[in-house]
């Protein structure tokens, strides 16, 4: 018996497994697959790469198989009907993976997913759910959109999957998800994926699931363990330079803080004849799936990103990645960490670049990931910092200047969420005082009466 088969995965999918070489389960799907298969809420604490989006499509796919949507004697399913099966995601690329991973693992059924997510026309994925989706895997944002555009219905859903549940935290969508899954109907199943397992995704879990099989710790090895340099910030993009003169050294990751060090990190590589693209914020959809496809096919040996890049993203081609800068949050490292060694038999390898000023901030990282605390020297042949220059950068101003940096950054995400979610708070309550009625969507005059399709 095929050892997917005997976790309970249906028949029918094994062939499609099978042709993509995924032979044997990987540890979050031998520890979770029997249980979601058997219809039990599920939380589970798993890195990216684990192969956790398996973990959650092979019971999705079971389950849409064994219960089809409702169809009248002599007629067709209601396309409003099918939709049986949501995955909310924190970004685009996320959301576009897993909708591809279901695509290839649903050949040979029936079965159609869609994903969907912001920045796009929304149009186009109106029109495909009216033509009937099993699967839809969307961002909360743009799954709110649809749902006030009527452009599906959640009456007949029976499971919902929460991915990358942290990283929806850290960037402010909890209340979205909330709001989404109170639309749910009670008697589903749930599914929640996450790297770390901070206390506010503890409290959504609680909120969300029942009686679930718990798998794995609240913070999740990395996946490579990083080599450390002793880097002033001035000697980070000659030791980077360094790094990629072994021409074996493909597919590599760079994490920088901003997106403006984004920009000149890339310059400069570009400058050095390396090819290399960029991921961040101010990119546009058709710029970030340009730079994927470069690291993909090979076109690009380098990609330069901020944050946006850490989590949920499965790129085979990555095999190294270099923390340029360190987080501002600390669990992102474990997410950083995990992009790599996806495929080339799990070869994976990480740097950290540590200015003397972070050091302090390196060793809590290190202790908070199970990492090797200690500094590498720089290599022979890139100049030191000024002994002067080097003694300042350790001095308690230097330091305290820094902390204030970080403090800083903390407290725009902070006030970034809070602002996100305040103008969520405001778009529910706006929506509560225009939905009435016919003139759904629209403002409704306080001098119009009841009647002619406006309920008093």
């Amino acid at each position: 018996m095929n050892a997917f088969e005997a976790l309970g995965a249906d028949p029918l999918l094994l062939p499609a497994l099978q042709r993509r070489g995924i032979v044997q389960p990987t540890a979050v799907q031998e520890g979770t697959l029997p249980a979601a298969h058997q219809g039990r809420d599920i939380v589970a604490v798993a890195p990216t790469g684990s192969g956790k989006t398996l973990a959650f499509l092979l019971p999705i796919a079971h389950r849409l198989r064994s219960e089809p949507p409702p169809r009248p004697k002599g007629g067709r399913v209601d396309p409003m009907h099918r939709l049986r099966a949501v995955v909310l995601a924190p970004t685009r690329e996320l959301a576009q993976q897993i909708a591809r991973e279901a695509e290839w693992l649903f050949g040979g059924t029936v079965l159609r997913a869609l994903a969907a997510y912001g920045k796009t026309a929304i149009s186009p994925q109106v029109q495909a759910l009216r033509k009937g989706v099993d699967l839809l895997v969307a961002t909360p944002g743009r799954m709110r959109e649809l749902l006030e555009a009527d452009a599906c219905s959640l009456a007949w859903l029976r499971v919902l999957v929460v991915d990358e549940a942290d990283r929806m935290l850290d960037m402010g969508f909890l209340p979205q998800v909330q709001a989404i899954a109170d639309r749910c109907p009670t008697q589903r199943q749930t599914l929640l994926y996450t790297a770390t397992l901070p206390k506010p995704v503890e409290e959504l879990a609680r909120s969300l699931v029942r009686e679930p099989l718990r798998f794995g710790e609240r913070v999740t090895a990395a996946r490579a363990e990083p080599k450390a340099f002793d880097a002033a910030d001035d000697l980070k993009t000659p030791l980077l330079l360094h790094l990629l003169q072994d021409a074996g050294r493909t597919g590599v990751l760079v994490f920088v803080r901003t997106r403006r060090r984004a920009g000149w990190v890339a310059e400069a590589l570009h400058r050095n004849g390396i090819a290399v693209g960029s991921l961040h914020g101010d990119r546009s959809q058709k710029q970030r799936e340009a730079a994927l496809e470069g690291v993909t096919s090979g076109r690009l040996r380098v990609l330069v990103a901020t944050d946006v890049a850490a989590r949920g993203l499965h790129v085979p081609a990555l095999r190294s990645v270099v923390n340029y800068d360190l987080p501002l949050v600390d669990q992102d490292l474990v997410h950083r960490l995990g992009r790599a060694g996806h495929g080339h038999a799990g070869f994976a390898e990480a740097f950290a670049f540590v200015d003397p000023a972070e050091g302090d901030r390196w060793r809590r990282l290190a202790k908070l990931c199970d990492l090797d605390a200690r500094l590498a020297k720089m290599p022979e042949g890139l100049a030191p910092r000024a002994p002067r220059a080097r003694a300042a950068a350790r001095s308690p101003e230097a330091k305290e200047t820094a902390r204030r940096e970080r403090a800083r950054a903390e407290k725009r995400a902070r006030r970034d969420r809070v602002e996100s979610m305040r103008k969520l708070r405001d778009q529910q309550a706006a929506s509560r005082g225009r939905l009435r009625g016919k003139q759904r969507g629209k403002p409704i005059d306080a001098s119009m009466r009841p009647g002619k399709g406006v309920r008093g």
